[in-house]
């Protein structure tokens, strides 16, 4: 992997968009530590080396923990080896009884386990703010899995307080679209987790992301995700219907 070092590319790959997504929704604060949910995927990998990158080179002063939830027996030495290479303190916890074959949403099950494992690991750790690896193409594939699947209106937000505790989740890269991801990915030669996930091949998700990454040529854009985000950001509450009462009125 590539040392941190600063890139005249990185202003139009991330560091824009990033820092814009940090400064509107008051994402990080001086002085305070910013821990990192490390799945050992891609997303999460580059979001800690962004937030490296940001820490040493931006006006942004913080500290930075890696967080991983181990959900199997699976080695994760590449995951601490990453961490010491970026100078990333590094820490795990076991998840219990996750979602087996017959779980239904087994996908959703695992991601309140995991969270109620990160939430363990921070529970000495007052008002503690978690990054999460989603980005914009993340956000519009919820998006439209809310409206076909739930009839539901909506996505998540880039900054949210989970509920009955003190943990709060901030997204940076909500901004960014994931072929970007994946050319720092591999520009930098990030690690990976050699693991996959049993339910990875029978989630919905995975239809959902292909249909939306095909819709840049459907359409005949680049920037499909990202004007999805830009559109739950912009939205015209003159035309959004009202709720009405028993009677309609």
């Amino acid at each position: 992997m590539k040392p941190i070092a600063h890139d005249r590319n990185f202003g139009k790959w991330f560091v824009k968009d990033v820092l814009l997504a940090i400064r509107k929704y008051q994402m990080i604060r001086d002085g305070e530590t910013v821990r990192v949910a490390l799945s050992g995927g891609k997303d999460s990998t580059a979001l800690l080396y962004i937030l490296s990158y940001l820490r040493r080179f931006s006006h942004l002063r913080f500290e930075l923990e890696a967080l991983h939830v181990r959900t199997a027996d699976y080695d994760t030495s590449v995951l601490s080896d990453y961490c010491q290479s970026v100078e990333v303190p590094y820490r795990e916890n076991d998840l219990r009884d996750g979602p087996d074959a017959t779980t239904k949403n087994p996908c959703y099950i695992c991601s309140r386990l995991k969270r109620g494992a990160l939430s363990e690991m921070l529970a000495d750790a007052p008002d503690c703010r978690v990054a999460y690896g989603h980005h914009a193409d993340d956000a519009a594939e919820t998006l439209f899995m809310n409206m076909i699947q739930n009839r539901k209106l909506g996505s998540f937000s880039p900054f949210v307080s989970v509920p009955g505790g003190r943990m709060t989740i901030i997204r940076p890269m909500i901004y960014l679209a994931e072929s970007t991801i994946r050319r720092l990915h591999a520009f930098i030669g990030l690690p990976l987790l050699e693991y996959q996930c049993p339910h990875e091949e029978t989630g919905s998700r995975k239809k959902f992301k292909t249909h939306v990454a095909g819709l840049n040529t459907y359409f005949g854009v680049s920037d499909f995700s990202r004007r999805v985000v830009d559109s739950i950001e912009n939205i015209d509450r003159t035309n959004i219907w009202p709720e009405l009462g028993p009677c309609g009125d």
